[in-house]
């Protein structure tokens, strides 16, 4: 008696083919998007120049830089264009970024100032860094005062330990809102930073060197001190001793 014997389909002979033709399908659209990338890429021209992040510095002024149109973005000399563009005043650093269909946008970022520097009539801004930059119609700051200083020339950084003292000040201020809502002017005298409060003109002595604590102290000194007798009675405040604040009330 011979034995009956079954034969059974493997899962890839019960599906068919098995996934082979949905890779290969895979695969061949994969081919077909990249060579079509391939062929978009090579065709890609530049065809406009976009601006972002400027407000001090002007479009116009930005467009004085040169960049070809109508070529191939890598073709482009970035590196000679971001120079050309960090080289504007306000300008501190540029970034290209390039669109799909070919156009760029140039990324703008701005040195902030910090100061109006006042000197012979003239007002320029201080940046961050200490440079001078010049006024722009329609873009001011709320930013104090600043004398002691030339505002000449234009593009260059205020220079000796003086001008790096002044400018480590008012980045310190810039950094604490207490102190910078309360203060309005700024000067390097023989005695260091003197500032003056915008109420009533009180002077502030800071010295030469450790204005974080010094305006730490002022801040502390005004929140207990100055709002109990009132700003108006004070004549000057001397924040250069360690552990005492010297005062010169109105009589």
């Amino acid at each position: 008696m011979t034995k009956e014997k079954k034969h059974t389909k493997s899962k890839a002979s019960q599906k068919g083919n098995g996934p082979l033709p949905w890779v290969a399908g895979a695969l061949l659209i994969l081919g077909v998007a990249v060579a079509a990338g391939f062929y978009w890429n090579s065709k890609m021209r530049v065809q406009e120049v976009y601006f972002e992040g400027n407000r001090f510095v002007s479009e116009e002024q930005l467009r004085e830089v040169q960049i070809p149109t109508g070529i191939h973005p890598d073709s482009l000399n970035t590196l000679r264009i971001i120079k050309e563009f960090e080289e504007v005043p306000y300008v501190s650093r540029a970034a290209i970024n390039v669109e799909p269909g070919g156009n760029i946008t140039i990324q703008i970022t701005e040195q902030q100032p910090i100061a109006i520097l006042s000197s012979s009539g003239q007002e320029v801004y201080i940046d961050q860094k200490g440079i001078r930059l010049p006024m722009v119609l329609g873009r001011q700051v709320n930013v104090p005062l600043l004398y002691g200083f030339s505002s000449r020339p234009v593009g260059d950084t205020l220079s000796g330990e003086q001008g790096k003292a002044t400018v480590a000040f008012l980045n310190e201020l810039r950094g604490r809102p207490v102190s910078n809502a309360t203060i309005s002017e700024v000067a390097w005298t023989d005695n260091g930073i003197i500032a003056l409060t915008n109420q009533n003109g009180v002077k502030l002595t800071f010295g030469r060197r450790n204005f974080a604590t010094r305006l730490r102290n002022w801040e502390a000194f005004y929140g207990k001190v100055i709002k109990q007798k009132g700003i108006e009675n004070m004549q000057s405040i001397d924040l250069r001793f360690q552990g005492q604040i010297v005062t010169r009330e109105n009589e």
